[in-house]
């Protein structure tokens, strides 16, 4: 497991604006508001990801034009927006292979909220649950009539 950056004012906390700095950094790569990742409650770990795994010089490179054509950026911004949408840093090539930092990493997957569901395995959806279509399902060939 990945230790989580403490914003203690010292430290890598304070890089590129620290949390705030890559929340902001997040929602402009993945299309969601800040709000939104910060309430997601995994920020924090996914900066320690992202400083362990790029460093915090390619980082601040990022941090500060994450827009960017040079193609170290481009990996590791690819790579953020990996690591929010599917809970799993997918490693660059030549440098670092894919893991998953948490099980809670794999629930928060903005893919899940992209396609307005939960996470496989996640979330008790109750007995019989099965036997209805999820509110808002569209039935194509009528089988449910």
């Amino acid at each position: 497991m990945v230790q989580a950056v403490q914003d203690d004012g010292n430290g890598a906390g304070d890089l590129a604006g620290g949390l705030d700095g890559f929340i902001a950094l997040s929602a402009g790569l993945t299309g969601f508001s800040g709000d939104e990742l910060h309430a997601l409650g995994v920020a924090r770990e996914y900066l320690a990801v992202v400083l362990q795994q790029i460093g915090p010089v390619r980082y601040g490179r990022l941090a500060a034009g994450p827009d960017s054509p040079e193609q170290g950026l481009q990996e590791a911004a690819k790579a953020v927006i990996h690591l929010w949408y599917t809970g799993c840093w997918p490693g660059i090539p030549g440098e670092s292979g894919p893991f998953v930092p948490s099980a809670e990493a794999y629930a928060a997957g903005l893919v899940w909220r992209a396609v307005g569901g939960r996470a496989p395995g996640t979330y008790p959806a109750g007995f019989g649950s099965w036997g209805e279509a999820p509110a808002g399902a569209v039935d194509p060939v009528g089988v449910g009539r």
